[in-house]
């Protein structure tokens, strides 16, 4: 995961394709939440850090994950406070109210929790995280176990890829992953994570209950060469840092896999953004894992 602005942009303004609302969570704050479609289980994909809800909504070719997904399932999506979208040269931000920032999964947790329980989303819930989406997912199924009955996780950050790297590199890392845009001030309180806290929260929640779940895992390696070289990242930025990093995440994702014991698929033909990149494959693996919560019989549904 890099905090500067990585995700894909729209060529349009996304379109409110289903059922939405700006949900009252208490606390004089309001989360944007749509969805679509039915059935049993509910699935909730959580989009990575600085990413509004309408990255789900993006796709290079093909039906995007959040309308496919529609098809055979009931489907939400929601923007966290900080969020963006980038449309061209102009930035949509968050729809929901913005908080003190930075902040970590557990926050982000809190606000999913009251989220679905104000707008009475149903569940038990499927939760699909991308990038810093992950932590959350699995936070939160580690929080409320008897809600969520499945994970995909898409070339999720991990706590491992940073326990791979040297202090040294830990360094060069958080400091990478610090670089925030200051563009974005203009339009928002932008989204900024505390990364150590971050990572403490995970290794000190209770460990995840057995459910199904897959891990999709990008094959493309880093290439910062590009990014220093534009300025988004320092000058000094070793050149084989990228490949370094990338290897670590690599590792990360199958330790991540064999702690989950979910099938881990990794012939994905894709950058970070398989969700955008592959959008046929992420649904194919949400799909998989709805059907293995049907055929299990995990699926009562029920008002949060």
């Amino acid at each position: 995961m890099i905090a500067f602005l990585n995700g894909c942009t729209s060529p349009k303004a996304p379109e409110k394709t289903g059922e939405w609302s700006l949900v009252d969570i208490g606390r004089g704050r309001k989360m944007y939440l749509e969805s679509q479609g039915k059935g049993c289980p509910t699935v909730v994909l959580v989009s990575g850090r600085s990413d509004r809800s309408d990255i789900w909504k993006t796709a290079k070719s093909g039906l995007a994950v959040y309308p496919a997904v529609a098809k055979f399932a009931r489907v939400c999506i929601y923007d966290r406070p900080g969020t963006v979208t980038v449309i061209g040269t102009k930035i949509e931000p968050s729809r929901s109210t913005s908080v003190p920032e930075p902040t970590t999964p557990k926050d982000c947790v809190d606000d999913l929790h009251a989220l679905l329980t104000a707008a009475k989303v149903p569940g038990p819930y499927v939760l699909v995280g991308h990038s810093y989406g992950g932590l959350i997912a699995r936070l939160y199924a580690s929080t409320y176990p008897n809600d969520v009955v499945g994970l995909v996780l898409i070339d999720t950050l991990t706590e491992f890829l940073y326990d791979n790297l040297t202090p040294e590199q830990q360094t060069l890392w958080l400091r990478l992953n610090n670089n925030y845009s200051p563009d974005l001030d203009l339009y928002t309180v932008q989204e900024r994570t505390d990364l150590l806290k971050s990572f403490k929260e995970l290794r000190t929640n209770p460990a995840l209950r057995p459910m199904p779940a897959i891990v999709l895992t990008s094959d493309q390696p880093y290439d910062f060469k590009d990014l220093s070289a534009k300025g988004i990242l320092p000058s000094d930025t070793p050149s084989d840092f990228g490949a370094i990093v990338f290897q670590a995440h690599l590792a990360g994702q199958a330790r991540l896999a064999q702690l989950l014991h979910a099938n881990q698929i990794t012939d994905t033909h894709s950058g970070h953004y398989i969700n955008t990149e592959q959008p046929e494959l992420v649904t194919d693996a949400i799909r998989e894992v709805v059907d293995k919560v049907r055929a299990e019989k995990k699926c009562t549904q029920r008002k949060s």
